[in-house]
């Protein structure tokens, strides 16, 4: 049975959205999505030693990245 997502794939979510969804940490969305293909990371400031980027979430990403980390249990035996 497929488990219904609330995610829109049309969407591109923020990390602290994403990190509110799923109940996680900001910094846990973070390393997952990346170095994940299709995360938009828009860099726009480079000060010194710190480089400050806003990363988006294509809602298609969350979704692959939620299917590919979910884990079903399997059904008991009867």
């Amino acid at each position: 049975m497929e488990h219904l997502s609330d995610l829109d794939p049309n969407y591109c979510y923020s990390v602290k959205e994403l990190a509110l969804v799923w109940n996680m940490s900001a910094e846990s969305i973070r390393r997952l999505f990346v170095r994940e293909p299709g995360t938009l990371i828009f860099k726009f400031s480079s000060t010194g030693r710190r480089t400050y980027r806003s990363i988006r979430i294509p809602g298609t990403v969350a979704l692959r990245i939620q299917k590919r980390m979910t884990v079903v249990a399997p059904e008991p035996r009867r």
